[in-house]
Parts: C-alpha cells; sequence; structure tokens
C-alpha cells in the first residue's frame, strides 16, 4: 500500500513538471526573423511596376551580399588558420573589414534604393521594419 502512494505521489510529480514544461515552452515566442524580400514588399504594399523593380532589386542585393558572406568566412577560416603560427595577419583582418563595410555600404544602398520607389508612408514603414529587423539581430538567441 505504501509502495503504490510513493508510485502515485511519483506519477503525479512528474505529471506536473511535464506540464510546467510544456506550458513553459509554448508561452515562450520563438525568435522574429527578418523579413523576406517578399515579405518587405508586401509589408509596404508595393504594387505595380515598382514591384517588380523591387524584386530585381533585392534578387541583385541578395546574390552580392551571399558573395560577400561568403568571401568573408572565406576571410575569417584564413585568419583563424594562422593561430598558433608566428606570421602577421594584420592584411587579412584589413581585408575582413574591408569586406565587412562593403557588405554595409550595399546593404545600405539596397535600402536606400527601396525608399526611392516608395510613397513617404511606406519610407516610414520600411524604417520600422529595417530598424525592428536589426534589433532582432542584435539580441542574443532565445531571448
Amino acid at each position: 500500500m505504501a509502495r503504490t502512494k510513493l508510485y502515485k505521489l511519483i506519477i503525479a510529480v512528474l505529471v506536473i513538471i511535464n506540464v510546467g514544461m510544456l506550458i513553459f515552452f509554448l508561452m515562450r515566442r520563438p525568435p522574429h526573423m527578418p523579413p523576406k524580400p517578399g515579405d518587405l514588399i508586401e509589408r509596404l504594399g508595393i504594387e505595380g511596376s515598382n514591384r517588380e523593380l523591387i524584386e530585381k532589386l533585392a534578387k541583385e542585393h541578395h546574390a552580392e551580399k551571399r558573395k560577400l558572406m561568403d568571401d568573408g568566412r572565406e576571410l575569417h577560416d584564413e585568419l583563424f588558420s594562422k593561430i598558433g603560427e608566428d606570421e602577421d595577419v594584420t592584411n587579412i583582418q584589413e581585408r575582413i573589414e574591408a569586406n565587412f563595410a562593403e557588405t554595409e555600404r550595399m546593404t545600405f544602398e539596397f535600402f536606400n534604393d527601396v525608399s526611392k520607389l516608395c510613397t513617404p508612408e511606406q519610407v516610414v514603414e520600411l524604417k520600422k521594419t529595417i530598424h525592428h529587423a536589426f534589433r532582432q539581430m542584435r539580441k542574443p538567441p532565445g531571448r
């Protein structure tokens, strides 16, 4: 009889823990991802020929950015492969900085070009969207 009560108590505690875990995970919001190019067009309400222009700009922007990001990964691989070697890595670091600066420049230019195709109201929404996306990117994972 005492064992039965012990088992029932253990089962009750485990059920409570499981329910608590379910509630915890269901209440947490998943991290917000930055909008996709199509989402941006929809969010801003872009229509007509401007929609096609922005889609074209986005495609070009993402191709260029993908190349810069690949270059950045290669540069970082090259830099960290030099750990433990007595070699000057200043040149690699400068190339990493230049790559990062180019990524920032072309990202700014993309959004600036998009803003030129927007109404004043859409520019306000674009700025809010960009601000929100960058704020989300700065947050540590899981927050």
